[in-house]
Protein backbone atom coordinates (compact mmCIF):
# COMPACT_ATOMS: atom_id res chain seq x y z
CA UNK A 1 0.00 0.00 0.00
CA UNK A 2 2.89 2.42 0.77
CA UNK A 3 4.50 1.56 -1.72
CA UNK A 4 1.30 2.53 -4.93
CA UNK A 5 0.86 5.35 -2.72
CA UNK A 6 4.56 6.56 -3.07
CA UNK A 7 4.39 6.00 -6.62
CA UNK A 8 0.95 7.66 -7.44
CA UNK A 9 2.27 10.66 -5.45
CA UNK A 10 5.02 10.56 -7.31
CA UNK A 11 3.23 11.05 -10.68
CA UNK A 12 1.05 13.00 -9.54
CA UNK A 13 3.08 16.27 -7.52
CA UNK A 14 5.02 17.22 -10.54
CA UNK A 15 1.30 17.55 -12.57
CA UNK A 16 0.56 19.82 -9.66
CA UNK A 17 3.57 21.87 -9.48
CA UNK A 18 3.83 22.02 -13.11
CA UNK A 19 0.23 23.73 -12.80
CA UNK A 20 0.86 25.86 -10.31
CA UNK A 21 4.05 27.09 -12.14
CA UNK A 22 2.35 27.65 -15.84
CA UNK A 23 0.09 30.05 -13.94
CA UNK A 24 -3.80 30.72 -14.39
CA UNK A 25 -4.80 29.25 -17.42
CA UNK A 26 -3.20 25.48 -16.25
CA UNK A 27 -4.55 25.85 -12.68
CA UNK A 28 -7.73 26.48 -14.03
CA UNK A 29 -7.34 23.15 -16.36
CA UNK A 30 -6.42 20.95 -13.77
CA UNK A 31 -9.33 21.85 -10.92
CA UNK A 32 -11.76 21.46 -13.76
CA UNK A 33 -10.14 18.06 -14.57
CA UNK A 34 -10.46 17.26 -11.03
CA UNK A 35 -14.15 18.55 -10.78
CA UNK A 36 -14.66 16.40 -13.69
CA UNK A 37 -12.97 13.30 -11.95
CA UNK A 38 -15.19 14.40 -8.64
CA UNK A 39 -18.47 14.48 -10.81
CA UNK A 40 -18.10 10.79 -12.32
CA UNK A 41 -17.22 9.75 -8.83
CA UNK A 42 -20.38 11.17 -6.97
CA UNK A 43 -22.64 10.38 -10.41
CA UNK A 44 -21.94 7.00 -9.12
CA UNK A 45 -21.93 6.59 -5.97
CA UNK A 46 -25.11 8.81 -5.69
CA UNK A 47 -26.85 7.00 -8.38
CA UNK A 48 -28.93 7.84 -10.61
CA UNK A 49 -27.72 11.40 -10.87
CA UNK A 50 -26.99 12.29 -14.31
CA UNK A 51 -22.67 13.10 -14.92
CA UNK A 52 -23.40 15.86 -16.50
CA UNK A 53 -25.58 17.48 -13.68
CA UNK A 54 -22.91 17.29 -11.41
CA UNK A 55 -20.31 18.29 -13.79
CA UNK A 56 -21.87 21.29 -14.08
CA UNK A 57 -23.07 22.12 -10.68
CA UNK A 58 -18.91 21.83 -9.84
CA UNK A 59 -17.75 23.87 -12.37
CA UNK A 60 -20.35 26.38 -11.78
CA UNK A 61 -18.54 28.10 -9.41
CA UNK A 62 -15.34 27.95 -10.72
CA UNK A 63 -16.49 29.38 -13.46
CA UNK A 64 -18.36 32.12 -12.22
CA UNK A 65 -15.31 32.95 -10.34
CA UNK A 66 -13.22 34.10 -12.91
CA UNK A 67 -15.09 37.52 -13.63
CA UNK A 68 -16.81 37.65 -10.08
CA UNK A 69 -14.21 36.47 -7.69
CA UNK A 70 -15.53 35.55 -4.25
CA UNK A 71 -19.74 36.85 -5.45
CA UNK A 72 -19.23 34.61 -8.62
CA UNK A 73 -18.52 31.61 -6.25
CA UNK A 74 -21.91 32.17 -4.31
CA UNK A 75 -23.73 33.26 -8.07
CA UNK A 76 -22.15 29.64 -8.79
CA UNK A 77 -23.09 27.79 -5.98
CA UNK A 78 -26.83 29.06 -6.01
CA UNK A 79 -26.83 28.29 -9.60
CA UNK A 80 -26.26 24.53 -9.34
CA UNK A 81 -29.52 23.94 -8.40
CA UNK A 82 -31.69 25.30 -11.23
CA UNK A 83 -28.74 23.51 -13.58
CA UNK A 84 -29.75 20.37 -11.42
CA UNK A 85 -33.44 20.54 -12.25
CA UNK A 86 -32.93 21.08 -15.75
CA UNK A 87 -31.31 17.75 -16.22
CA UNK A 88 -33.39 15.94 -13.25
CA UNK A 89 -36.82 18.01 -14.36
CA UNK A 90 -37.41 15.34 -17.62
CA UNK A 91 -36.05 12.20 -16.10
CA UNK A 92 -38.94 11.16 -13.23
CA UNK A 93 -36.18 7.80 -12.57
CA UNK A 94 -33.28 11.04 -11.33
CA UNK A 95 -36.03 12.97 -8.85
CA UNK A 96 -34.11 11.77 -5.48
CA UNK A 97 -33.23 12.79 -3.04
CA UNK A 98 -29.04 11.33 -3.27
CA UNK A 99 -29.17 13.25 -6.59
CA UNK A 100 -30.32 16.35 -5.03
CA UNK A 101 -27.64 15.51 -2.45
CA UNK A 102 -24.83 14.84 -5.17
CA UNK A 103 -25.64 17.94 -6.67
CA UNK A 104 -25.31 20.34 -3.33
CA UNK A 105 -21.80 18.04 -2.98
CA UNK A 106 -20.79 18.82 -5.97
CA UNK A 107 -21.45 23.22 -5.40
CA UNK A 108 -20.31 23.34 -2.09
CA UNK A 109 -18.02 20.36 -1.21
CA UNK A 110 -16.15 20.33 -4.65
CA UNK A 111 -17.05 23.29 -7.12
CA UNK A 112 -17.06 26.26 -4.52
CA UNK A 113 -13.68 25.02 -2.53
CA UNK A 114 -11.87 24.27 -5.28
CA UNK A 115 -12.71 27.95 -7.00
CA UNK A 116 -10.52 29.68 -4.46
CA UNK A 117 -7.43 28.61 -5.93
CA UNK A 118 -8.28 31.31 -8.28
CA UNK A 119 -8.57 33.98 -6.32
CA UNK A 120 -5.16 34.45 -4.75
CA UNK A 121 -3.01 36.73 -5.81
CA UNK A 122 -1.05 36.67 -9.51
CA UNK A 123 2.56 37.29 -8.37
CA UNK A 124 4.95 35.40 -6.15
CA UNK A 125 2.91 35.60 -2.58
CA UNK A 126 0.10 34.11 -4.52
CA UNK A 127 1.88 31.36 -5.91
CA UNK A 128 3.39 30.59 -2.84
CA UNK A 129 -0.26 30.77 -1.04
CA UNK A 130 -1.38 27.84 -3.65
CA UNK A 131 1.61 25.55 -2.96
CA UNK A 132 0.78 25.95 0.75
CA UNK A 133 -3.12 24.89 0.30
CA UNK A 134 -1.81 22.12 -2.24
CA UNK A 135 1.23 20.79 -0.87
CA UNK A 136 0.35 21.44 2.78
CA UNK A 137 -2.24 18.31 3.05
CA UNK A 138 0.72 16.16 1.33
CA UNK A 139 3.08 16.91 4.57
CA UNK A 140 0.13 17.18 6.97
CA UNK A 141 -0.88 13.45 5.78
CA UNK A 142 2.78 12.44 5.82
CA UNK A 143 3.28 13.03 9.19
CA UNK A 144 -0.08 11.73 10.48
CA UNK A 145 0.75 8.70 8.85
CA UNK A 146 4.37 7.75 9.88
CA UNK A 147 3.70 9.52 13.83
CA UNK A 148 0.58 7.26 13.77
CA UNK A 149 2.51 4.37 12.82
CA UNK A 150 4.83 4.66 14.98
CA UNK A 151 3.81 5.86 18.08
CA UNK A 152 -0.08 5.73 17.45
CA UNK A 153 -1.77 4.28 20.93
CA UNK A 154 -4.83 6.49 21.18
CA UNK A 155 -7.68 6.27 18.22
CA UNK A 156 -8.69 9.62 17.34
CA UNK A 157 -12.55 9.15 15.47
CA UNK A 158 -12.89 5.46 15.55
CA UNK A 159 -16.14 5.18 15.11
CA UNK A 160 -15.41 7.32 11.43
CA UNK A 161 -11.87 6.31 10.96
CA UNK A 162 -10.54 3.23 13.06
CA UNK A 163 -6.70 3.74 12.12
CA UNK A 164 -6.43 7.44 13.09
CA UNK A 165 -4.46 7.92 16.48
CA UNK A 166 -4.44 11.13 18.21
CA UNK A 167 -0.14 10.78 18.02
CA UNK A 168 -0.58 10.81 14.12
CA UNK A 169 -2.88 13.69 14.36
CA UNK A 170 -0.46 15.55 16.34
CA UNK A 171 2.81 14.63 14.12
CA UNK A 172 0.76 15.87 11.00
CA UNK A 173 0.14 19.09 12.78
CA UNK A 174 3.94 19.03 14.06
CA UNK A 175 5.20 18.31 10.57
CA UNK A 176 3.56 21.06 8.68
CA UNK A 177 4.03 23.47 11.13
CA UNK A 178 7.64 22.89 10.98
CA UNK A 179 7.40 23.10 7.21
CA UNK A 180 5.02 26.08 6.22
CA UNK A 181 5.75 28.15 9.03
CA UNK A 182 9.13 28.79 7.71
CA UNK A 183 8.22 28.74 4.31
CA UNK A 184 4.98 31.70 5.76
CA UNK A 185 7.72 33.59 6.99
CA UNK A 186 10.61 33.92 5.08
CA UNK A 187 8.58 34.43 1.85
CA UNK A 188 5.14 35.87 2.48
CA UNK A 189 6.49 38.56 5.58
CA UNK A 190 4.33 37.19 8.13
CA UNK A 191 4.98 37.83 11.33
CA UNK A 192 5.71 34.18 13.54
CA UNK A 193 2.52 33.84 14.63
CA UNK A 194 0.90 34.26 11.63
CA UNK A 195 3.70 31.91 10.33
CA UNK A 196 2.62 29.50 12.61
CA UNK A 197 -1.05 30.04 12.52
CA UNK A 198 -1.13 29.10 8.67
CA UNK A 199 1.05 26.06 9.34
CA UNK A 200 -1.40 24.90 12.35
CA UNK A 201 -4.30 25.48 10.06
CA UNK A 202 -3.53 24.16 7.22
CA UNK A 203 -2.88 20.76 8.90
CA UNK A 204 -6.03 21.17 10.71
CA UNK A 205 -8.13 21.82 8.07
CA UNK A 206 -6.40 19.47 5.79
CA UNK A 207 -7.15 16.76 8.28
CA UNK A 208 -11.25 18.24 9.10
CA UNK A 209 -11.47 17.27 5.36
CA UNK A 210 -10.13 14.09 5.18
CA UNK A 211 -12.18 13.18 8.26
CA UNK A 212 -15.65 14.34 6.32
CA UNK A 213 -14.83 12.10 3.61
CA UNK A 214 -14.37 9.61 5.97
CA UNK A 215 -17.95 11.09 7.32
CA UNK A 216 -19.76 10.50 3.63
CA UNK A 217 -18.06 7.61 3.49
CA UNK A 218 -19.27 5.98 6.30
CA UNK A 219 -22.86 7.30 5.60
CA UNK A 220 -22.52 5.96 1.67
CA UNK A 221 -21.29 2.47 3.18
CA UNK A 222 -18.67 2.67 0.78
CA UNK A 223 -14.64 2.08 1.35
CA UNK A 224 -13.42 4.62 -1.03
CA UNK A 225 -15.38 6.76 -3.60
CA UNK A 226 -13.00 5.67 -6.74
CA UNK A 227 -10.36 3.84 -7.98
CA UNK A 228 -8.68 6.13 -10.07
CA UNK A 229 -5.31 6.37 -8.00
CA UNK A 230 -3.62 3.35 -6.90
CA UNK A 231 -2.97 3.24 -3.13
CA UNK A 232 -5.50 6.69 -3.38
CA UNK A 233 -8.61 5.78 -4.07
CA UNK A 234 -10.46 8.23 -5.94
CA UNK A 235 -10.37 11.60 -7.32
CA UNK A 236 -12.22 12.71 -4.27
CA UNK A 237 -9.90 10.78 -1.88
CA UNK A 238 -6.97 12.68 -2.68
CA UNK A 239 -7.87 16.00 -2.45
CA UNK A 240 -10.52 15.36 0.33
CA UNK A 241 -8.09 17.70 2.37
CA UNK A 242 -7.50 20.43 -0.19
CA UNK A 243 -11.15 20.92 -0.27
CA UNK A 244 -10.84 21.86 3.27
CA UNK A 245 -7.46 24.08 2.79
CA UNK A 246 -7.82 26.01 -0.55
CA UNK A 247 -10.25 28.54 1.55
CA UNK A 248 -8.95 28.22 4.82
CA UNK A 249 -5.63 29.57 3.31
CA UNK A 250 -7.27 31.79 1.24
CA UNK A 251 -8.86 33.19 4.10
CA UNK A 252 -6.31 32.97 6.56
CA UNK A 253 -4.15 34.90 4.23
CA UNK A 254 -7.16 38.25 3.82
CA UNK A 255 -7.10 38.15 8.40
CA UNK A 256 -2.99 37.99 8.31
Amino acid sequence: MLRRRAVTALVLAPIALAGIALGEGAILTLVLLLIAGAAYELSRALEPLPFVAALGAGSLPVLLAIPFERAGILAGALASLPWALFWLGGKPETRTLRAVLAVLLMALWVGAPLAHLGLFPRSIPGVVLILIAVVGPWISDSGAYFAGRFFGRHLLFPNLSPKKTVEGSLGGLLLTVLVVAPLAYRLLDFTLAEALLIGAGVSLFSQGGDLFESTLKRILAVKDLGNFLPGHGGVLDRIDSLLFTAPAVYYISLLV
